[in-house]
């Protein structure tokens, strides 16, 4: 997990190095979503997970990641 976070921090630099400054601004939302999926589950309501989860699977098999 260490490893995809420095990889994914070092593409956020190269993306604001290049002008697009509204990556930060996009990471920290799916940050703020991915917490709040987790809290709600923790507090008993799985159904924002399941459809984070959901969704994210969706996303990354039409668009696989170029690791």
């Amino acid at each position: 997990m260490e490893f995809r976070l420095r990889v994914t921090r070092a593409e956020i630099a190269k993306e604001a190095k290049a002008g697009r400054t509204d990556t930060w601004a996009g990471f920290a939302l799916v940050l703020q979503l991915f917490r709040t999926a987790i809290q709600r589950r923790a507090a008993g309501d799985t159904r924002i997970w399941n459809d984070l989860l959901q969704y994210a699977e969706q996303v990354v098999k039409a668009h696989p990641p170029r690791d």
